[in-house]
């Protein structure tokens, strides 16, 4: 018995396999050796063989027949495969393109978020005026002299908005109105122009506001009376 072997593509060879079990061959070989002998009967029936040399041929010529026959009963299995690998492809450069819009989006939207939040802070950095003053409770005009160019609008303003401007000596002076009825009130309980008491009294700030409307003549202390009076 002589031995032949082919050299077959696993596709190819997957084929066989299935035919081979669809038609109840225990083996490829089996199988291959079947469509030989068959095409070999067929054959026989048309013309006889002298020479062991021709055998050779004929079995060359069986094997490239079977070797296309496989591959056509193959092909569209393969052109199957080929168009699935081709819409792949073409899917995954699909998904190449929104992955990259994706991240430029992403990159947008960071932007804007950043933006908003620079303008979210630049929006509670710009105060106004009064919500200053309530912060501040007092805004000395020489205080903010290096800052504000117009003066005259800013303390119009302030008491447009409810603020108490006093003219005094050489600069205006905003207080916020519950800071300064709260000033005027521990004025008419203080009794004694001491500086040391006046200290114990009032705070920092009240002491100043208290220091500048003396130098200004707008409050005065009556000894008799013992008592502060506002010139305003």
């Amino acid at each position: 018995m002589k031995l032949v072997t082919l050299k077959l593509d696993d596709r190819v060879y997957e084929e066989l396999a299935r035919r081979a079990r669809d038609e109840g061959f225990a083996t490829v070989s089996d199988y291959i050796g079947f469509i030989i002998s068959k095409y070999i009967d067929r054959i026989e029936h048309k013309e006889s063989y002298e020479e062991a040399t021709k055998k050779s041929t004929v079995i060359d010529k069986i094997m490239t027949l079977i070797e296309r026959k496989v591959q056509d009963s193959v092909n569209p299995f393969t052109q199957k495969v080929d168009d699935l690998g081709r819409k792949v492809a073409t899917l995954l450069e699909r998904l190449e393109v929104v992955e990259e819009r994706l991240s430029k989006l992403e990159k947008i939207i960071k932007t804007v978020e950043t933006k908003r939040e620079e303008v979210k802070v630049q929006e509670k950095s710009k105060k106004s005026a009064i919500e200053i003053l309530k912060e501040q409770k007092i805004i000395f005009e020489k205080d903010v002299a290096n800052k504000i160019r117009n003066r005259d609008s800013f303390f119009v303003r302030l008491e447009q908005e409810g603020a108490i401007v006093i003219e005094a000596k050489d600069e205006r002076i905003a207080v916020e109105p519950s800071f300064w009825n709260s000033f005027v009130n521990k004025l008419k309980l203080t009794r004694t122009n001491n500086d040391d008491e006046l200290k114990k009294i009032f705070d920092p700030i009240e002491l100043k506001l208290l220091q500048k409307l003396k130098e200004s003549a707008l409050i005065v202390y009556d000894g008799t009376s013992r008592n502060w009076n506002l010139l305003l």
